[in-house]
């Protein structure tokens, strides 16, 4: 089990161990030894109402909102404003009860097969953490090929001043439309050597050999960063994806003015440490994308995560008639994944659609009249 999955299910487990408790009005209190109110409920008590209490205190909990809410609440005060607060609801998403329901199943179960739970326990709580839901097709709405390279632009405008004279946001241009035409994953970005970029025959192949994520676990001992193999690949496999030639020349003049490092295509803005999204986030990445689509008819990606880059490429693969097979192979997944989370449009309307059935109908109807 990988260290962010195994902190997830720690903190699943600590979270039901503070909810699974007796509390006022509960019949079954000092009925039996160690039932007192506010104590753990014994295991040879815990039945459906049980679990279905938690899996409610996890839908109507949220560590990261509450704290936002808190901040927001805590400057008011101290600056003694007497405003109204716009405070977020407090609430977890579907992904996030699914995820407290499969560790709460996978503590029953393994206590019922050592017979100190009864597994019904478990009966009615399915229906309380629903998978989350596959958003539409026609919803998901991502970047299109010149949008990329807009976004590329607006942040490359961003930040002081470097000794070229350029802005240190130039340094991620590359990043961008790397992300936004080559499907790499976030980790993939942070993880790639400038050597992993070949060319031949006057193409270039970006190659992504594997993926690094920052991860912090003090429980744990667990610190820094983290290099592991491709999603869903063996060590030492790799995928090759061929760069535009807008894209390709980006990169050899990213290499050529020194913004990488011996072991790192892409850094931090400073050049001087490896690219951690979190860090640019509020200075860069944000404000480039509001730059972008702020006010526009896709107002909404300019809230978009780094993520989405890959799933801009994606689109553009299969909308410039690649095949299903091959965008999922230079994407590093199964066709089916590729079409059910991934494949997205680039406009909010059907005129790209309408305009295609209407020459469809016109081929159909040349063919007749032949």
């Amino acid at each position: 089990m990988e260290e962010k999955n195994r902190a997830g299910h720690r903190k699943n487990m600590k979270d039901a161990i503070a909810w699974l408790r007796y509390r006022d009005g509960d019949p079954r209190v000092g009925a039996k030894p160690d039932t007192e109110l506010g104590a753990s409920i014994r295991l040879d008590d815990l039945d459906s109402d049980d679990i279905k209490y938690a899996l409610r205190r996890r839908r109507n909990h949220n560590d990261r909102t509450t704290a936002v809410n808190d901040r927001q609440i805590a400057a008011a005060v101290e600056k003694h404003h007497d405003i109204a607060l716009d405070l977020a609801p407090i609430a977890a998403s579907d992904r996030t009860v699914q995820a407290f329901w499969v560790t709460l199943k996978m503590i029953i179960r393994s206590a019922a097969a050592s017979r100190q739970v009864d597994r019904a326990c478990l009966e009615g709580g399915a229906a309380m953490a629903p998978r989350p839901k596959r958003q539409p097709v026609s919803q998901r709405l991502v970047p299109s090929i010149q949008e990329v390279f807009d976004l590329a632009d607006a942040i490359s405008e961003l930040g002081p001043r470097m000794a070229d004279g350029r802005r240190a946001g130039e340094r991620l241009r590359a990043l961008v439309l790397v992300g936004g035409t080559l499907g790499g994953r976030p980790g993939e970005l942070a993880a790639h050597h400038p050597e992993w970029i070949d060319v031949e025959d006057d193409l270039t192949h970006v190659i992504f050999r594997g993926s690094e994520t920052p991860f912090y676990d003090r429980e744990a001992g667990v610190a820094g960063r983290k290099i592991r193999p491709l999603k869903h690949r063996q060590v030492g496999e790799f995928r090759a994806v061929p760069a535009l030639a807008d894209v390709a020349e980006v990169l050899t003049t990213h290499i050529e003015r020194g913004y990488c490092l011996a072991d790192r295509t892409f850094t931090s803005p400073t050049g001087t440490a490896p690219l951690t999204w979190g860090n640019i986030t509020s200075i860069y990445w944000r404000p480039a994308c509001e730059r972008v689509f702020g006010g526009s008819g896709k107002a909404e990606l300019a809230a978009m995560p780094p993520k989405t880059l890959r799933k801009a490429a994606i689109t553009f693969w299969l909308d410039s008639g690649i095949s299903l097979s091959q965008a999922a192979e230079w994407a590093g997944h199964s066709e089916d994944v590729a079409q059910r989370y991934y494949a997205g449009r680039v406009s909010p309307g059907f005129a790209r659609e309408a305009a295609l059935l209407a020459q469809g109908a016109a081929n159909q109807r040349r063919e007749r009249d032949r």
